[in-house]
């Protein structure tokens, strides 16, 4: 038998096919990265800038409003904090039922449980405008009295959105 060589001068040259392959790589590279970015975003989406208004406080309780909330969440993306003083208490997942006796979440300070309820005005299950929190001791007034409180609304993450502070008479 008898082998044939060709010399096929209409062939790519090795270099010209290695480059080829190179671009081609970073091109499949390129489109797999835009499609998987736009699929990774951090849990629950962007965070949203919440506002409230001015604090007014009765019988020992504060309360205060939400002037604005864009765009609006579910109370499950939202976690709530209290500082007393300069004591810090322990983040927990905001009350998710804006309505009933039981939308409230505790928060412990020190060796103090406070509560922090949360009204949803609309009914929308959402945290927007005119919804409101409230800020109680346990079944009680805030004590201790004249002392600086601020509430952290936080996101998911942890991460701040939005304080408001407020000193007890």
């Amino acid at each position: 038998m008898k082998s044939v060589i060709r010399k096929d001068e209409a062939a790519v040259s090795p270099v010209i096919a290695t480059i080829l392959m190179v671009a081609i790589t970073v091109v499949l590279a390129a489109v797999l990265y835009v499609m998987v970015s736009g699929l990774i975003t951090p849990i629950g989406g962007t965070k949203p800038l919440v506002t409230f208004n001015a604090v007014s406080q009765t019988n020992g309780n504060a309360t205060f409003s939400v002037a604005a909330s864009s765009p609006v969440f579910g109370p499950s993306n939202y976690k709530v904090n209290l500082v007393v003083g300069t004591t810090p208490g322990v983040a927990v997942a905001m009350p998710t039922t804006g309505t009933g006796t039981n939308n409230f979440v505790s928060v412990v300070v020190g060796a103090t449980t406070y509560r922090i309820y949360w009204t949803d005005i609309g009914g929308e299950v959402t945290v927007n405008a005119a919804d409101q929190f409230r800020v109680t001791g346990n079944n009680g007034p805030l004590t201790p009295s004249v002392t600086a409180f601020t509430f952290h609304l936080l996101w998911s993450d942890g991460s701040g959105i939005q304080t408001t502070s407020w000193n007890t008479p």
